[in-house]
């Protein structure tokens, strides 16, 4: 198990209220993110079998089902995203977080900021970045 120091974490210091509900995805799910992006980080992969889809720490961060871009999620009329630009979740207040797709080292997170309509390239792997939205030390 990849994620086995994280889960157990959440399961000490999450409270466990409906909010903080999350489904783990089954493998016919999974292998569906992996036909449509194969370069998507392992890690991520990992996540979503082992700890699942849904919000962390109640309102800390959201991690979707599937990887979505701003037409997917009705805000094309009001942001931009260069295509290669696919995004896993949100924080809540408007900014998104996701993966270059067309970078060879995939594993970087981006974080599209809604204020500056920007992408940012955080220089923090998949693990790193979800720990951190767990208030978990990255060390």
């Amino acid at each position: 198990m990849s994620f086995e120091n994280e889960l157990n974490y959440l399961n000490l210091n999450e409270e466990q209220e409906s909010l903080n509900q999350r489904i783990v995805l089954t493998q016919d799910e999974v292998d569906d993110i992996l036909k449509e992006y194969p370069t998507v980080p392992a890690d991520f992969i990992d996540y979503l079998q082992e700890i699942g889809i849904g919000n962390i720490m109640s309102s800390q961060f959201k991690v979707y089902g599937k990887l979505l871009d701003f037409v997917e999620l009705g805000l094309d009329d009001i942001y931009e995203l260069p295509s290669n630009t696919k995004l896993f979740g949100d924080n809540f207040s408007g900014d998104f977080s996701g993966f270059d797709l067309s970078k060879e080292n995939t594993d970087e997170v981006v974080e599209f900021w809604h204020d500056s309509n920007e992408v940012y390239y955080t220089g923090k792997t998949f693990r790193e970045f979800v720990r951190e939205k767990m208030l978990m030390s990255t060390t």
